[in-house]
């Protein structure tokens, strides 16, 4: 998140008879000027002195106002939804005790499109775009223990008998994929070892993972990028892993 100050500027009044009336006071407006959809953030008014009886109006377009502290200071508010062009709108009008009113401050707030993660939205059959090497379908299952855990039982399309590679994905807004690393034995027997790191999109069911892959005494940097089954049955892969594929 970005955190945003946006300046108010206080306004000189004066009644038609010449007595000057008092002055609503300058404010800036601290909270995130960028969100991510559904979280809550807060949003404060605040001002380089006190004015007793001054209090501020909060209303929203794009989002929900969930609730105002009793200050009248601090507006609670609720990204749900992804508003028209991304941005939500929060109006903030102030008004002195004696009624002298200031014009309006206006704050945008940027919204990032996310949803909550499913981790059975990552299960079934996914195509495995390799780079350099071609597309072709994997199956991703449920951890039974492990939480926001799948399980890859076709990794690099060179897995040995029963050899998987776990991906557990953080659930948060980061949407960050941990490949911690773990010993597997590939399609000719030789045993290595496979760990990675990358991003997911909840919204789009995908994933974007870079590895480090221990194979015949060499590490490799490995690139999948994977999507919902729609392409392995009609991509060829460009040709078959080996002792002989890396030289």
């Amino acid at each position: 998140m970005i955190t945003g100050t946006i300046m108010a500027a206080g306004l000189i009044l004066t009644s038609c008879r010449g007595k000057e009336l008092p002055v609503p006071v300058d404010y800036t407006v601290n909270g995130p000027s960028t969100v991510y959809q559904t979280e809550t953030a807060e949003y404060e008014v605040i001002v380089p002195w006190e004015q007793a009886g001054t209090t501020w109006s909060w209303s929203v377009a794009g989002a929900t106002l969930q609730g105002v502290s009793s200050d009248t200071k601090i507006a609670t508010l609720k990204f749900s939804d992804m508003p028209a062009n991304d941005t939500a709108y929060i109006t903030i009008g102030e008004k002195t005790a004696e009624g002298v009113m200031a014009e309006d401050t206006i704050v945008k707030v940027k919204v990032l499109p996310f949803c909550t993660l499913d981790i059975n939205d990552f299960t079934g059959t996914f195509d495995c775009n390799e780079a350099g090497y071609g597309i072709y379908s994997v199956t991703f299952t449920k951890d039974p223990v492990l939480a926001n855990t799948v399980v890859n039982d076709k990794f690099w399309d060179f897995a040995g008998p029963g050899a998987v590679i776990k991906y557990t994905l953080s659930g948060d807004f980061l949407e960050e994929v941990t490949v911690p690393r773990q010993n597997f034995e590939f399609g000719d027997g030789y045993v290595g070892w496979v760990e990675g790191s990358g991003l997911y999109n909840s919204c789009t069911a995908t994933m974007v993972v870079d590895y480090k892959v221990y194979y015949e005494g060499e590490e490799y940097d490995i690139h999948h990028e994977f999507a919902a089954g729609t392409k392995g049955s009609t991509n060829t892969v460009v040709r078959k892993k080996s002792s002989g594929y890396f030289k």
